[in-house]
């Protein structure tokens, strides 16, 4: 009888162990099953911020565009020829005392215009804006939810090259010509909106192979290599000798985009004066989020391989 008592206090042991193992196991699998949960929410919510900031990256810039389009279509009608046949409709529209309406439609028009013009701009602008509060949003939850520091360089590279190809297409700088002339009011003689790639097709075109050459090289060719360079670092093997010697290049090119802004900004603040009015597009803003996220990246990379 105690033999058999001794057996049965071991057997409740053993399931006492048993049970005990179990809810071990149970309670780790739970704490894994939370882990990877949030590992997914995680990832989902890392890619669902990019196509967000592609959306408004579109919407920058197809906005920019369009304001070029009716920015040019306005200037169109502000040249001499356009505002001599305005003053010959108002002068009919006085002599039949209003039975002709040509000038009040062209004002009509002119007004139509300069609305779609500052819809245009809001939509630019609010679409950058957001873009960049998206960008600093996106960062920060990188930078709080994963303890990889990989995916906030992975992150700077995306929203990087996202920055950079708006601020290579879309306008950076629109310049107007005019001037007041006697009765005609004030004339436009030369309206022109400046991009990157159209400046580098303009020098091309116009002989200026020199400044042309330069341009291409340090805003085309450079930030492109850097990104693909980065992007091969980062996600290769990062303690190699290899790695190691491109993140390092990498750095001596850091500067080439800042001489590229200060190249444009000097090429087209040549020859102005009083009756020229120059305005900063988008273009600009993102091609300078694109220098800095690219300089703080590659400074990311280099600290890390060191």
């Amino acid at each position: 009888m105690n033999h058999v008592s001794r057996i049965t206090f071991h057997a409740s042991r053993i399931t006492h162990h048993v049970s005990r193992i179990t809810n071990h196991v149970s309670r780790i699998t739970f704490h894994e099953s939370r882990i990877m949960l949030r590992k997914t929410i995680l990832t989902i919510l890392y890619i669902l911020f990019i196509p967000l900031l592609t959306a408004y990256a579109w919407m920058a810039y197809s906005a920019a565009c369009t304001g070029e389009r009716e920015t040019r279509e306005l200037t169109d009608r502000l040249h001499a020829k356009p505002r001599a046949k305005t003053l010959l409709k108002k002068a009919g529209e006085i002599i039949t005392l209003g039975l002709y309406k040509g000038y009040s439609e062209e004002i009509d028009a002119l007004n139509s215009i300069l609305m779609a013009i500052k819809h245009s701009e809001q939509r630019a602008i609010q679409g950058s804006i957001t873009f960049f509060l998206i960008a600093g949003v996106f960062l920060v939850f990188v930078h709080l939810s994963f303890a990889n520091r990989r995916f906030l360089v992975a992150a700077m590279l995306i929203i990087s090259l996202m920055a950079l190809m708006v601020g290579l297409f879309a306008p950076i700088l629109s310049i107007v010509t005019y001037k007041e002339v006697p009765v005609l009011g004030r004339l436009v003689f030369l309206f022109q909106s400046k991009g990157i790639i159209t400046t580098i097709e303009t020098l091309f075109t116009s002989g200026n192979v020199i400044v042309a050459i330069p341009l291409a090289l340090f805003s085309l060719l450079i930030p492109f290599l850097k990104t693909l360079v980065m992007g091969i670092a980062l996600f290769g093997h990062a303690r190699s000798s290899r790695s190691l010697r491109i993140i390092r290049h990498i750095g001596k090119w850091s500067m080439a985009d800042v001489f590229v802004v200060t190249m444009l900004l000097t090429y087209f603040t040549v020859n102005k004066d009083k009756a020229t009015h120059a305005e900063v597009q988008i273009g600009l803003y993102f091609f300078l989020g694109y220098v800095i996220l690219s300089m703080i990246a590659s400074h990311m990379l280099a600290k890390s391989a060191d």
